[in-house]
């Protein structure tokens, strides 16, 4: 899995930021004040894991299914 890494300006508020913005899987344990995922955030996750195989088809349930676990963890 790769991570990225995010560059923002020296006068930016950090508490502006969106929980999409920090990716649980590279970028820390902002949450932006949200409480639960959002379905996007899964979704980016477990499209990056199917990406990761090669995109290889058949594992889709199994992909969505690790990355909920991951981002929930994320949130806890």
């Amino acid at each position: 899995m790769t991570s990225a890494t995010l560059i923002v300006a020296k006068d930016t508020d950090i508490s502006d930021l969106r929980a999409a913005d920090l990716r649980p899987w590279g970028m820390g344990k902002y949450t932006g004040r949200q409480t639960t995922p959002t379905h996007d955030e899964i979704s980016q996750l477990a499209y990056s894991l199917y990406e990761s195989r090669g995109r290889q088809d058949g594992h889709d349930l199994e992909d969505w299914l690790r990355a909920e676990q991951q981002v929930v963890h994320h949130y806890e």
